[in-house]
């Protein structure tokens, strides 16, 4: 019997399966928490067929409807009728149908502008007739009625500038805006005629006169109702999500029908789409992404030719797509649960940030790797004109650019005035910068410090006469370790403002460099031979560096910065090899060996080294030459008659 060998990538889809299974339960669990129980949504279906009872010959026609509701509503609640309850499910189907025919041109709006207009002109000549003649009742109908056209005009007018503005890319923000001025204007429309002087009037009148006053006081509660409504489901009347309504709707009615009558059918229909929507976006989201990266390449085509860069950039930029789709599958679940109605704020205002900062991870990595490619292609095409600093520069001003309008978004997302935050940055914020100028030059030293990477904790620094081990890189300061076991705190503006040796960032090669220095009596052939031999000796020790070796394989977007930037020099390898007769000095004749050993650690270096040393004093020994060292020589030119230093000497006895 054969056993089945489990790979780390089977066990890696099996942990996805189960994370995305435990998140829809999640999901579950939160809708079924915010009460989203069997009986509230039982009555979708209903819902559905009370939609077709209502009159949907126009949305003035709707309008209407809702009209005589409220005042059914208000009757109901002066006699405590217990049919109030069918007539605010009722009153919100027709809002709910009022809603999506806003959007559907084939519904006629119902209010003839031109009639209106010249129903308004005769209402105003009424208005002067009965200002003339001092008609109390004449003059508070004709104000009626006038004000009553006046709210058909502008409802007309906003639901005209909806349909001629919104369009597939529109936003709720924009919807909001539409209609602004014109729930404005509604509001201004407010006014009681219940103050009458109705005294000398028949019944006849005063009875019309009451009829009239509350069909307008009902007109325009209803006319603040509709555009609050619009406000509160902006979302909805946009069109992607009119067509997401419409399409959740056709489906979960025919789930419902598949399934066995019950009460719950809505219940279980919406559980079963949202499930197939969540298992449906989960599958196909690398799918999805790699089409997404597909037709990218076929606008870019400058990575192409080599295959291994091409797949490690698959493999970072399909990360940030399929996060975006994992995120849209929960939001589509979440509003397939709670459909009808929609999902409470304080679940949706999270997937718009998330979406940025997605969106945002995205761009950045799409601009480092498809960015510096392309400027890449750019610097060789342009033959060294195009200089190196200039395009590193840009690079770095488009990630910083990038990150400053997704943090703004998100800040507006939030519900935050970025005009006003920006505006606070100016002669308001000048006050307090003066104020806490030294606070604020090491908090974004510390930013400039974190942002440039000069250096990292642990890293062997030097700067200003310190040196020693980072330890710390905080807000204010930063704090060093030194050599002789001190600590020292570095304000962030001093070290943003002095030159910093990082002796960390070495790849490979620590210099070593040294002079020998041999006797006057060597022979040229000598020199020769024995600096050839060290430099043999130095080229063939595994522990020294050298240019020819091949260095460390680099990932794709070093590989696209080798034509940008010196790779050798921002990596920090070295590996030049010279060993040459340097200098007659006043003892010696002085042999300059100059390499690098390829550890970078002292205790490595110090070995390396040393190692070196011992294999140049074998050299030395073997050509029988000598290290000099500091000595003089005294010739004496003329010495004195040997009679005369005898008598000397006796003298001295």
């Amino acid at each position: 019997m054969t056993k089945t060998k489990v790979t780390k990538k089977d066990i890696a889809i099996w942990r996805y399966v189960a994370f995305g299974f435990c998140m829809w339960v999640g999901i579950l669990s939160v809708c079924f928490s915010e009460n989203i129980s069997p009986d509230s949504n039982a009555n979708l279906s209903q819902n559905t067929l009370n939609t077709k009872a209502i009159s949907q010959e126009s949305l003035a026609s709707l309008l209407e409807e809702m009209s005589a509701i409220n005042q059914e509503i208000a009757k109901s609640q002066a006699t405590q009728n217990p049919n109030i309850q069918s007539l605010l499910k009722h009153k919100e189907v027709a809002l709910q149908s009022f809603l999506s025919g806003i959007m559907d041109n084939a519904m006629p709006i119902g209010i003839d502008s031109t009639k209106n207009l010249k129903d308004q002109e005769v209402q105003e000549v009424l208005l002067i007739q009965s200002e003339i003649t001092h008609d109390n009742l004449a003059l508070a109908l004709a104000k009626i009625h006038l004000y009553s056209l006046k709210l058909d005009e502008n409802i007309n007018n906003a639901i005209i500038a909806l349909r001629k503005n919104i369009d597939f890319f529109s936003t709720k923000d924009k919807v909001l805006k539409i209609i602004k001025p014109y729930e404005d204007a509604i509001n201004g429309f407010k006014h009681s005629f219940e103050e009458v002087n109705l005294n000398a009037e028949s019944s006849a009148r005063k009875a019309s006169f009451h009829k009239e006053n509350q069909a307008y006081s009902s007109k325009i509660a209803t006319y603040i109702e509709v555009f609050g409504y619009i406000s509160q489901h902006a979302q909805s009347i946009l069109p992607q999500n009119m067509f997401l309504n419409i399409s959740v709707e056709y489906i979960l009615d025919k789930i419902a029908k598949i399934l066995p009558t019950n009460h719950s059918n809505i219940l279980i229909s919406k559980i079963i789409l949202s499930l197939c929507a969540f298992i449906v976006l989960w599958l196909c989201r690398r799918l999805i992404a790699l089409g997404f990266i597909k037709c990218i390449d076929i606008a870019v085509r400058f990575v192409k030719h080599d295959r291994q860069i091409h797949s490690q950039i698959q493999k970072d930029i399909i990360k940030p797509i399929s996060s975006i789709l994992l995120f849209l599958s929960f939001d589509i679940s979440l509003n397939i649960l709670y459909y009808p109605s929609l999902t409470p704020p304080k679940f949706e205002v999270w997937f718009p940030i998330i979406y940025i900062v997605n969106f945002v991870w995205f761009l950045i990595i799409a601009l480092k790797c498809y960015g510096i490619a392309f400027v890449s292609t750019l610097a060789k095409k342009s033959g060294g004109t195009l200089r190196k600093e200039v395009v590193n520069l840009i690079l770095k001003i488009m990630y910083s650019i990038i990150i400053i309008i997704g943090g703004l978004m998100v800040l507006k997302t939030l519900g935050f005035n970025v005009s006003a935050i920006i505006a606070s940055l100016g002669l308001g914020g000048l006050a307090v910068a003066l104020a806490v100028k030294d606070m604020l030059a090491n908090f974004f030293a510390s930013v400039m410090l974190l942002f440039d990477n000069s250096f990292s904790q642990g890293d062997w620094i030097e700067c200003g006469g310190i040196e020693g081990t980072i330890v710390e890189i905080g807000l204010r300061k930063t704090i060093i370790r030194t050599f002789d076991n001190g600590l020292v705190m570095i304000p962030n503006a001093d070290l943003s403002n002095k030159s910093i040796t990082n002796w960390s960032r070495r790849k490979e090669g620590r210099r070593i460099k040294m002079a020998i220095g041999l006797s006057y009596d060597t022979s040229v052939e000598q020199l020769q031979k024995c600096a050839t031999e060290i430099k043999d000796m130095l080229l063939q020790n595994p522990k020294i560096a050298k240019d020819s070796e091949s260095k460390q394989e680099m990932n794709y977007q070093l590989s696209f910065k080798k034509d940008i930037v010196s790779m050798n020099d921002l990596l920090g390898y070295k590996g030049s090899v010279f060993v040459v007769v340097d200098e007659l000095a006043d003892s010696s004749i002085n042999i300059l060996v100059y390499c690098f050993s390829k550890a970078t650690s002292l205790g490595e270096y110090l070995q390396t080294k040393q190692e070196v040393i011992l294999e140049i004093m074998k050299i030395v020994e073997k050509y029988h030459l000598s290290f000099a060292f500091p000595s003089q020589s005294v010739y004496i030119e003329n010495l004195p008659n040997p009679i005369m230093l005898e008598n000397l000497a006796k003298d001295t006895r």
